[in-house]
């Protein structure tokens, strides 16, 4: 059996995928280095799994119903996608390896399903995250050093305020890489309501 590259992520909407590619678009230039996100692509990962043998699909499947199912019921999530930045140094680091967008809002509740989800996953023995839990939405991937002027973009639209998202539950997505680009299916959804 074929190993599945899976992760547990929800979707934003297409109006906030636009105002993401205009984004991108403002920011980006031939020079920059920079292996950009398609706005189709972009999703907020909660759990990245990497590489699952596909006869273990199920007991994945069940670990993440097992991770939402204490957060059935409630109300969607409400995000605010605003301020740019760069992982890691900040936005001034020519060191940058990751152009992303952050999230503000409800966060205390999305990080409680991470955390939840984290828990369940570890009991079937994938390893935990041990990075702090900064929620946001990767644009673009670094190759090399980052070019200075991309820099001076990401800068001068820092505290950029896209609009709101709401989250009302997760998928199970499996990801093909492609010569021109990932793409993702979602095997399962999991709802809040």
């Amino acid at each position: 059996m074929a190993d599945l590259r899976l992760f547990i992520a929800a979707e934003i909407t297409e109006e906030m995928r636009s105002k993401l590619g205009e984004l991108i678009e403002k920011l980006s230039s031939p020079e920059d280095g920079v292996k950009w996100v398609r706005p189709g692509a972009i999703h907020l990962t909660l759990k990245f799994l990497g590489s699952v043998k596909e006869g273990d699909l199920k007991k994945v499947t069940e670990a993440g119903e097992e991770g939402v199912s204490g957060f059935k019921g409630m109300d969607d999530i409400s995000l605010t996608v605003k301020e740019l930045g760069t992982f890691p140094g900040g936005n001034k680091s020519r060191g940058a390896r990751v152009i992303w967008v952050g999230l503000d809002g409800d966060i205390e509740r999305l990080g409680a399903i991470r955390d939840s989800l984290e828990e369940t996953f570890s009991k079937i023995g994938f390893p935990r995250e041990d990075r702090d839990f900064r929620p946001h939405l990767t644009l673009g991937r670094v190759k090399g050093r980052a070019d200075r002027r991309m820099i001076e973009r990401i800068e001068g639209m820092k505290d950029i305020i896209l609009g709101d998202i709401r989250v009302s539950g997760l998928h199970l997505f499996k990801s093909d890489l492609r010569p021109t680009g990932a793409v993702y299916t979602s095997l399962f959804y999991y709802p809040f309501g």
